[in-house]
């Protein structure tokens, strides 16, 4: 079964696999084939397929470093002062209400539509500045916690779109997927393992310096530093 962050399909990743790298599997198989269609795959060739697609989702969602498929957030923020408030997830489909100290923020104040891509929302006044003063000076030593902000980030995945919710997912990270699940199965089928002897842990991909580097620059264009 396909985990909740799969960056891709079982039916698309198979039509890539299909041509080259299955055994047995027919190459005429049509785009449109339903689910459950006798398309020469076996149960356990499916299984292992969305087992790689789930691996290499998790693998691209840690790398740069939040949560890619479309979902709402309740989160509380230190009140800095700044004029950017950076959100945990993004990129920032919505932003549904903002509290300061429990009081509500007028969304005219704050805008998203430049920034949100990045996670930004931004105010020019700047936002609340509250935390706990102590000492002689009555500095102020620690932030507080005082926003609150409820708002929808995050791409909508393959898997999950509809005609009237189209899939948001870019290309390129889906495509990612693709080459990395390719990458593997080719291993598993031409390799001295072999499908007999799979075990999930037999798959690796590392993202350093030996890296495809192709891989790197898409991971690092949905990173933010």
């Amino acid at each position: 079964m396909l985990a909740s962050n799969a960056l891709t399909t079982l039916e698309r990743m198979k039509l890539l696999l299909t041509p080259n790298t299955s055994p047995g599997v027919q190459t005429d198989t049509e785009p449109d084939s339903e689910v459950g269609q006798d398309d020469g795959w076996s149960e356990r060739e499916n299984m292992i397929v969305e087992l790689l697609i789930n691996r290499a989702s998790a693998m691209i969602e840690a790398q740069v470093g939040h949560h890619l498929a479309k979902a709402s957030y309740h989160q509380w923020y230190k009140a800095n002062g700044f004029q950017e408030l950076v959100t945990l997830e993004w990129p920032i489909v919505s932003v549904e209400r903002i509290l300061e100290d429990g009081r509500l923020v007028d969304p005219s104040c704050y805008d998203y539509e430049q920034t949100g891509r990045l996670g930004i929302i931004y105010r020019d006044d700047g936002w609340l500045k509250a935390g706990y003063r102590h000492g002689l000076a009555y500095e102020m030593v620690a932030l507080k916690r005082a926003i609150e902000v409820y708002y929808t980030a995050g791409y909508v995945l393959p898997k999950d779109a509809t005609e009237e919710d189209p899939q948001t997912l870019p290309a390129d990270l889906e495509g990612l997927v693709w080459d990395m699940v390719a990458q593997a199965w080719a291993n598993l089928n031409n390799g001295s393992q072999g499908l007999t002897s799979f075990s999930i842990s037999d798959v690796s991909w590392h993202f350093d310096k030996q890296t495809n580097p192709d891989w790197l620059r898409i991971i690092n264009l949905y990173r933010r530093y």
